[in-house]
């Protein structure tokens, strides 16, 4: 018995008397079987590259929690450094304006480096499509 048999598939026979049709349809179950064993194998390379990245991604998750949960603290201790002088629901309101005025500022920055990605790309598009 070789090894042939002993991965699932059918063991080819020894005759001599094969006719294309037998061949062609050995050719097809093994073409069949190589793709079958092909998948499994890039599936199990992808579950395990997940599981080795799963706790990377929750220790992220974590660390990403306790960033927002010290933002929020810092806030609140700003609140409250300003409430002495502009009374608790106006330094509420500095802090929010200020909070939301720097998040603006970070979209809008983000958004215009964007753009001009976008657009130095469709440039170089533009160029690689021109003939010389």
């Amino acid at each position: 018995m070789n090894d042939a048999g002993a991965a699932g598939r059918p063991e080819p026979d020894d005759d001599d008397d094969d006719t294309i049709g037998d061949l062609f349809g050995r050719l097809v179950d093994d073409a069949e079987h190589f793709v079958r064993t092909e998948v499994k194998l890039y599936r199990a390379e992808a579950f395990h590259r997940l599981e080795s990245f799963k706790w990377l991604i929750a220790m992220g998750a974590v660390g990403a929690l306790l960033s927002f949960c010290a933002v929020i603290l810092l806030l609140m201790a700003l609140v409250f450094a300003l409430a002495p002088y502009a009374g608790p629901a106006w330094a509420a309101v500095i802090v929010a304006m200020l909070s939301i005025a720097c998040a603006a500022s970070l979209f809008i920055a983000i958004f215009a480096k964007f753009h001009d990605d976008m657009r130095q790309e469709d440039q170089a598009d533009d160029e690689a499509d021109m003939p010389a």
